[in-house]
């Protein structure tokens, strides 16, 4: 069984979580003023008809492992880099496959979403850092579509 989280780990939780509220909002108020294009990446990773959902501490709503590009990433690196930092999973290179590209206009930027897989042979256990992901879980895609999802995850599962 797992130790409870101390008191103290607890509170530097929050305060970060606190933080990363801040800075989306501060973020969201500069996207809206300059309207930025953008590239970003979304990783569905699915096992035995489940999909991989996570929830971000900052923002309503579920979506995928996803993130922005760093100057000169490549995409798929992008997507790797994201996997491990938000549930602590490494892939290699190659078991990741492009789906698609989903133009979007969410949160005030022109996006244009890159869509990679990664398909599971095992069940994994993702694991959150309670700070920028709380919650991440495998769902049917059905059930997935019922939830709050982010508009490009949505138009993604739509189209699966």
């Amino acid at each position: 069984m797992a130790d409870a989280p101390s008191p103290r780990g607890s509170l530097v939780d929050a305060v970060h979580r606190a933080g990363l509220w801040i800075a989306y909002r501060l973020l969201l108020a500069a996207w809206f003023v300059f309207r930025p294009r953008r590239r970003g990446v979304f990783v569905a990773v699915w096992h035995d008809g489940r999909i991989l959902l996570i929830r971000n501490s900052y923002r309503a709503g579920v979506t995928l492992p996803a993130g922005g590009l760093w100057r000169g990433e490549t995409p798929e690196d992008a997507a790797l880099r994201e996997l491990q930092e938000e549930v602590g999973l490494t892939a290699s290179p190659d078991a990741l496959r492009f789906a698609r590209e989903i133009p979007s206009r969410f949160e005030y930027k022109r996006d244009r979403c890159s869509f990679f897989e990664l398909r599971l042979a095992a069940p994994i256990e993702p694991l959150v850092d309670r700070r920028e992901v709380i919650w991440a879980a495998f769902v049917p895609r059905d059930d997935a579509l019922r939830a709050p999802l982010v508009p490009p995850v949505r138009v993604y599962l739509e189209e699966c």
